[in-house]
C-alpha cells in the first residue's frame, strides 16, 4: 500500500497557473488506484477464505451432530447392559475408550499393538 488515511489526508501538491500540477495529481491518483487494487484483491482473498471455512464449520457441525446422536445410542445400549459380577459399565467404559484411543492411534498411522 502506498497511501494510508493519514498520508492521503496530508498529502500537498504544487500548485501552477491552473490550479494544481495536473501530472502530479496523475501520478497519486494512480498510486491510489493501485492501492485500491491490492485492497479489493485482498477482499476477494479473504471472502473467499471466509466462505471456505464456513463450508468447513457446516461440515464439522453436521458430524458433531452425528457422533452426539451416534454417542447418544451407545450410552443407551451400554445402561441396558446388567451389571454382572465380571462385567460393570465401568469395564465397559474403559474398553470404549481404549478402542477410541487405539482408533486414534491408527489415523495417526501408528500400530498400538507394537506399542
Amino acid at each position: 500500500m502506498n497511501y494510508n488515511s493519514k498520508t492521503l489526508l496530508d498529502k500537498k501538491f504544487k500548485k501552477n497557473v491552473k490550479g494544481y500540477d495536473a501530472l502530479e495529481v496523475d501520478m497519486a491518483l494512480d498510486q491510489v488506484i493501485l492501492d485500491y487494487k491490492a485492497y479489493e484483491k485482498q477482499v476477494e482473498k479473504d471472502k473467499a477464505t471466509i466462505d471456505e471455512l464456513s463450508k468447513e464449520l457446516e461440515d464439522l457441525r453436521k458430524k458433531f451432530n452425528k457422533n452426539e446422536t451416534e454417542l447418544k445410542l451407545m450410552k443407551k445400549r451400554v445402561d441396558s447392559i446388567p451389571d454382572l459380577p465380571n462385567v460393570n459399565r465401568q469395564n465397559i467404559k474403559y474398553l470404549q475408550r481404549i478402542a477410541a484411543l487405539e482408533n486414534a492411534l491408527y489415523k495417526a498411522g501408528v500400530d498400538p499393538k507394537k506399542i
